[in-house]
């Protein structure tokens, strides 16, 4: 990385952690400047209040307190944050829907230095408190009436949609393009897979490798012709034979 000093704070109940990512960031990250590193996460808070800091790299599983619970007690967030976790693929899902940060551990060296990169290109236009309060609403099972909405990562800006507007998620080779209510579609850099498993638990299908469908949103399933949907923006969207029965099965469901 080039530039200015990154500022960060690392906290992480498992001292072998801390010392994997303090060695990592000194050998592939120099423009990164740890201002400290906590085993306790309470006193990681305090430090984070009485610091000025770009990037938190802040573990999910704590004894006592997880990182989202931390964060929730914060007063105020003006920094990213990038969290380090073991596999959780209920919160992994709602970290991508919140377009966060994650490393998985053991952190990969290359994984690391990207997310730090990243925190240095988007440094002039913070948006981590909306983001975290997209990821807490996905993370709230309380909030199962309220309307979620998920981030849309483009390369000029961060998208906020509410879930139930989005129509279908349609591949475009590496990248996919949100078809949603009332507004343009949006293209994102990520392949339709990134989005399959997190959009599923909202009523969503895959049906077919190049669609997404909000079922919801579904009209009519015509038999014909193979087998289509006629969605309410009139859309029709082609249904795998390997996914009529489930996809029938799932629009009896709602």
């Amino acid at each position: 990385m080039s530039g200015s000093m990154i500022n960060t704070i690392l906290i992480d109940d498992e001292p072998q952690s801390i010392d994997t990512l303090s060695s990592l960031i000194e050998l592939f990250s120099p423009n990164v400047n740890i201002v400290g590193n906590y085993t306790d996460p309470m006193k990681g808070m305090q430090a984070i209040q009485e610091s000025d800091i770009d990037v938190l790299l802040l573990d999910i599983e704590m004894p006592g307190i997880t990182g989202f619970e931390l964060l929730k007690q914060l007063p105020e967030i003006n920094f990213d944050v990038v969290f380090i976790t073991a596999y959780n693929q209920y919160a992994l899902d709602a970290i991508k829907l919140s377009a966060l940060d994650y490393i998985l551990k053991p952190v990969d060296p290359d994984e690391l230095e990207a997310a730090l990169a990243k925190v240095e290109a988007k440094k002039k236009e913070r948006q981590t408190q909306q983001q975290l309060e997209i990821l807490a609403s996905l993370m709230d099972a309380q909030l199962e009436n309220k309307k979620k909405k998920i981030a849309l990562p483009t390369a000029e800006k961060i998208i906020y949609v509410n879930v139930s507007d989005i129509l279908r998620v349609q591949a475009e080779q590496n990248y996919c393009l949100f078809i949603i209510k009332d507004r343009a579609p949006i293209l994102i850099s990520k392949n339709i897979g990134s989005y399959e498993k997190c959009l599923t638990s909202f009523g969503f299908m895959r049906v077919h490798r190049s669609h997404i469908v909000n079922l919801h949103c579904v009209n009519e399933y015509i038999r014909t012709d193979g087998g289509y949907l006629k969605l309410c923006n009139d859309n029709q969207i082609e249904v795998s034979s390997k996914k009529r029965e489930e996809l029938i099965s799932r629009l009896e469901e709602l």
